[in-house]
Formats: structure tokens, sequence, C-alpha cells
């Protein structure tokens, strides 16, 4: 391959476009997420607390745990895959498969064997990905305002 054919495909190094758009940062700090997660893992035992049924509330913040795992094995994997000169996409996708497989099987067992409250593991799970999706945004909304 040709030293400019490989300088076309390679992404600009000030994150800026052939358009002049320069792309967002985006926050790989698990402060923010960590922060509600805890805001909001108190706020479902008090909830569940309330309704009757306390341990809701416990296995929604196991969820909310089981996110925060997630999100820093994706950062750790995503770091690892990104540092070769060649990344290779099977080894994300079998990373990906493999974590998202082992949090799927915590979250199936404590469901199953504990129900109906350990079903909070998937509201912990399903709220955490709000949170994630909010932590994602925000960065990119704050580029767009600024870019507009």
């Amino acid at each position: 391959m040709s030293e400019q054919a490989s300088a076309q495909q390679s992404p600009p190094e000030d994150g800026q476009g052939d358009d002049g758009y320069r792309l967002p940062e985006m926050s790989l700090s698990l402060q923010w997420p960590i922060i509600m997660s805890v805001v909001l893992g108190m706020i479902a035992i008090a909830a569940a607390k309330a309704i009757g049924h306390p341990f809701v509330g416990l296995y929604a913040c196991f969820g909310l745990f089981l996110g925060l795992v997630n999100l820093w094995l994706v950062q750790r994997s995503v770091a690892k895959v990104t540092a070769e000169a060649n990344p290779s996409k099977q080894l994300m996708a079998l990373s990906s498969f493999k974590r998202l497989g082992i949090i799927s099987l915590f979250a199936l067992v404590v469901g199953f064997l504990d129900r109906p409250d350990g079903l909070g593991v998937f509201l912990g799970l399903a709220v955490f990905q709000v949170v994630f999706l909010l932590n994602a945004i925000v960065p990119v909304l704050k580029g767009l305002r600024q870019h507009s």
C-alpha cells in the first residue's frame, strides 16, 4: 500500500474531519458513572424497601455494579486491541462475546435462584445502560453546541 493511500485511510491526529468538524472528546473516566450508580443504587434500595422488597434494591445495586465492571472491561479491551499495529475485529468481537456472556450468566443465575427479587439485577443492568448512554451523549452534545 502506498504512503499516500495509508495517509488517506488513517484518521487525522487532531480529531478534525475533512469538513473541518472536530470530533468531541469522549469521556473515558468512570467517575460520573460510579457517582450516578451509587446515587441510583441508594434510591433503588429506598424504593424497594418502601414497597416491601428490600432485596430487589440490593440486587439492582448488583446489576449497577455489573454494568460498571462491564464498562471498565470494555475500556481495557479497547485499549488493548487498539494499541496493536493492526487491530483485530475478531479479537474485539470475541472479547465482547466472552464479557457479555459472563455478565449475562451472573445475572441469569441470580435472577433465577432468587425469584422474584433477583430480577432486580436486570433492573440494575438496564438502569446502568441509561447512565452509560448519558455519559456518552453529554460530551457529544456539548461538542455539537460549541460547533454550531
